[in-house]
């Protein structure tokens, strides 16, 4: 596989980069080539010119939510982290246009320097506002959904698309813009006194902090709660918190966070997500569809409900 030259010539380009270090998990192997735009006009250049080469790629944001195989993936890899811009918009009051690779934590840094109220609930989570979107993440108090106004997309020719869009467009872990390309989105947020809003994420921030192993390497929660119901309860009441398969653990905190416990490889956290949906569901009769995204190829022999 060979990149377009406008591409070597307009963007940062990695040939056989790996893909663990830009992932939160930290496993898998290599991409043939990682493309990294800087701005707009590359991003929309790097989807053209990938598409009109017919050459498949995937989007990569901060690497959370992922789980990337050992073999990795053959396809071109676009990584949006160096298009991180968050400004005012300017056709709505207290909005805020986010470019697709720019954290979570920078929008609610950003957020809170504008006396800006409305996404402290997405504090302590390790994601881009293109993934998010892509996904609609989330914490008990808020999804980003709640406060998205309008997503600008990117088409496989390049053109430019801007769709309106309101929380009824969102559920939990479902969103429209599901595989798309997201250039960035608006979300609408309201004034606020700076101690209220800081004392929002104090309080967020701590209660993750008791409960989660914020610190750690993981992909976040990797299973998809039951309704009404947690899927790290489910875990613990099976016996499996702290369950490991080579350098991959359960955490001892959180039963829903697979962790790496140090040199995990793919294949370690795959064979455990295996043993816990199965302990579950002797257990308890529930079946445990993941949450996290699973890139390239894995050992068809453990399926995995709700893997891809």
């Amino acid at each position: 596989m060979d990149l377009p030259d406008v591409l070597r010539d307009e963007l940062l380009v990695h040939e056989g980069a790996a893909l663990g270090p830009l992932t939160t998990l930290g496993v898998g192997g290599e991409a043939p080539w990682v493309v990294e735009p800087r701005r707009r006009e590359e991003l929309i250049l790097a989807v053209r010119e990938l598409h009109a080469a017919g050459l498949p790629f995937r989007m990569l944001g901060h690497g959370s939510n992922l789980v990337v195989s050992d073999a990795g993936v053959p396809e071109v890899v676009i990584h949006t982290r160096s298009m991180k811009n968050i400004y005012h918009h300017g056709e709505q009051e207290h909005a805020l246009r986010c470019e697709a690779g720019a954290t979570l934590a920078r929008l609610v840094s950003v957020a809170y320097d504008m006396r800006l109220s409305g996404v402290e609930g997405l504090i302590g989570i390790p994601g881009t506002v293109g993934g998010a979107v892509a996904g609609n993440a989330g914490g008990r108090e808020l999804a980003i959904g709640d406060v998205l106004t309008e997503v600008t997309l990117v088409e496989p020719d390049g053109a430019v698309r801007v769709v309106p869009c309101t929380a009824e467009d969102f559920g939990y872990r479902t969103s429209p813009f599901r595989g798309a390309v997201v250039l960035d989105g608006v979300v609408q947020l309201r004034p606020g006194e700076r101690d209220a809003i800081f004392a929002r994420m104090k309080d967020t921030l701590g209660a993750k902090s008791a409960t989660q192993p914020l610190s750690a390497a993981s992909a976040g929660c990797m299973f998809r709660n039951p309704p009404g119901g947690s899927s790290g309860r489910l875990i613990d009441e099976a016996g499996c918190k702290g369950l490991q398969v080579g350098g991959a653990q359960v955490s001892p905190r959180h039963a829903n966070f697979i962790v790496n416990a140090g040199a995990a490889a793919a294949d370690d956290v795959r064979r455990l997500v295996v043993e816990v949906q199965r302990a579950v569901r002797a257990a308890s009769g529930h079946d445990l569809p993941l949450e996290v995204e699973w890139w390239g190829p894995f050992d068809d022999r453990t399926p995995v409900v709700g893997a891809p």
